[in-house]
């Protein structure tokens, strides 16, 4: 037996690597704990109120109370504040090494601010009107709130890019995501509908109350329940993924971001379909249809299938590469999208179906159903694409630079979200003649032009965010020999630095 021992220690770190080869994609790297915290922190960590949430129009125009066009004005400045800090915290995180990890001394330095500034996010509607504020300091305060809040993201968010490295199985990393889409899907929904369901009952004059104190005591709930599976991700997750032993110069791992192709493509897909020129679908929900729940409502026929969903999965991942698997969930939101916008026009400005409760549900219903059949699909493609991005970047330059590839992709949006912000805030405040408060009535022409802004411009800029997908050149056969090979360098890697440590020990008198 010891003549084996020998025979194998004997072997190079490149031969080792060979020999953990075969073994390498069925092995379970995740202690049974720290797959337990993956799947509560992704199911519940995420949690939100959706379209009610902070920042969202109906939380700014409604229940905070700030005017769209000079909340679009003062955004413009945080948005080339948040680009000129983006390259510094770039450098500072793809440049880390530690006894730690690369990543994991932000999630702890990011731990105390977050928290403060999430409990701050839950009152400042209550801080507002104690102080009575009006328009011009509620803006003011919340863009504090927000360049405080921009700051401790960029300088302390690289914590989440573990999310990505905790394990090198992209077969075990994709189990455990949709494990945790599957639990997040059974109940991240239910705060923004009970939200709704309450905002409905008050439009509506069935319930008395505030839409401000409603929102502050539903998003204290919401926030302490995402918050805790958070800490206990941070404190069990480790990094797996070996990073290159010394950092890229910058300047070379910027040009690796350009000279990946599924990078770029997966950008202009993000870039084109994001295009949101238009006004919040939330505002046509609450101040035009007077049905914020509609969403649940309509959801019922569809919600057995997206059940049924995660089990084609398995099924689709096998015999379907990820961009036709990302064409067919893209596609059927289309389609979705399609149906609701061209029965809301049947009638017209006056008497169309776009005001009537009754035809819109089912029109939602019906592409419901449709998207639904795709829905676990959904639920894990876009995180499938992003580690493949990631993944080809190392398999092409032998490093990772996640968080310049980060910067790159986000210079892109926020640019977008900038000039749209821009836009939309006049198209809503001018054009739509939208009034902000939670008491506003807004006229019959208003309500038209919220429905057309709502769903409009979105369905011509979704469709055309299909196109770059077309030119997104990993395919099954590349992708299998993308993780071989990839496998196949980490085990090596691993092996030299397991052969380093019990070199050094031996040398030791």
């Amino acid at each position: 037996m010891d003549d084996n021992v020998n025979a194998v220690t004997a072997q190079s770190p490149e031969a080792q690597g060979q020999e953990m080869n075969q073994a390498y994609m069925d092995r379970l790297f995740c202690s049974t704990k720290e797959r337990i915290s993956y799947v509560t922190y992704k199911a519940l960590g995420g949690i939100t109120l959706g379209s009610n949430d902070v920042g969202s129009s109906l939380w700014l125009y409604k229940i905070f109370g700030v005017l769209p066009e000079s909340y679009a004005n003062a955004m413009a400045g945080l948005r080339i504040y948040d680009m000129i800090n983006d390259p510094l915290s770039a450098a500072i995180i793809d440049n880390m090494r530690t006894r730690w990890g690369k990543f994991k001394p932000f999630q702890y330095l990011s731990l105390l601010p977050g928290v403060i500034m999430g409990v701050f996010s839950c009152f400042m509607p209550l801080f507002a009107n104690a102080w009575g504020l009006d328009a011009a300091g509620r803006l003011l305060m919340l863009m504090i709130f927000n360049y405080a809040n921009e700051t401790i993201g960029a300088f302390f968010g690289g914590g989440g890019y573990i999310d990505n490295v905790f394990t090198p199985n992209p077969n075990e990393r994709t189990s455990l995501l949709v494990s945790a889409k599957f639990v997040g899907d059974l109940i991240a929904k239910f705060p923004g509908q009970i939200l709704s369901f309450l905002y409905d009952l008050i439009n509506n004059g069935v319930m008395k109350g505030s839409m401000t104190n409603v929102f502050v005591t539903t998003k204290t709930v919401v926030w302490v329940v995402a918050i805790v599976p958070t800490i206990f991700w941070y404190i069990n997750s480790r990094e797996r993924v070996p990073q290159s032993e010394k950092p890229p110069h910058p300047v070379k791992g910027v040009l690796s971001v350009f000279r990946n192709r599924p990078l770029l493509v997966s950008t202009l897909c993000d870039l084109v379909g994001g295009i949101d020129v238009g006004a919040d679908e939330a505002l046509y929900r609450n101040d035009v249809l007077k049905f914020n729940t509609i969403g649940m409502v309509a959801g019922i026929p569809g919600m057995p299938l997206s059940y049924a969903s995660y089990a084609f999965v398995p099924k689709f991942r096998a015999r379907f590469s990820t961009k036709t698997l990302w064409f067919f969930q893209s596609g059927s939101i289309v389609v979705s999208e399609a149906l609701f916008f061209f029965v809301g026009m049947i009638g017209g400005k006056e008497n169309g179906w776009y005001l009537k409760k009754l035809p819109m549900t089912i029109a939602f219903g019906a592409g419901n159903m449709l998207e639904m059949v795709f829905y676990a699909t959904k639920g894990i493609i876009k995180d499938e694409i992003n580690y493949e991005v990631l993944d080809y970047c190392e398999w092409k330059n032998g490093f990772r630079v996640e968080a310049t590839i980060g910067m790159m992709k986000g210079y892109f949006n926020k640019i977008k979200d900038m000039l749209l912000q821009l836009i939309n805030s006049r198209l809503l405040q001018s054009w739509a003649g939208y009034q902000i408060g939670e008491d506003a009535i807004q006229t019959t022409e208003t309500k038209w032009r919220i429905f057309l802004l709502a769903h409009g411009p979105h369905l011509i800029f979704d469709l055309l965010g299909l196109i770059p997908m077309i030119f997104y050149n990993i395919d099954k056969p590349m992708r299998e020999k993308m993780y071989l090979d990839l496998e196949r360098t980490r085990a090596a890697q691993a092996a030299r630095a397991t052969g380093g440590e019990e070199s050094a020990k031996a040398q030791e008198p």
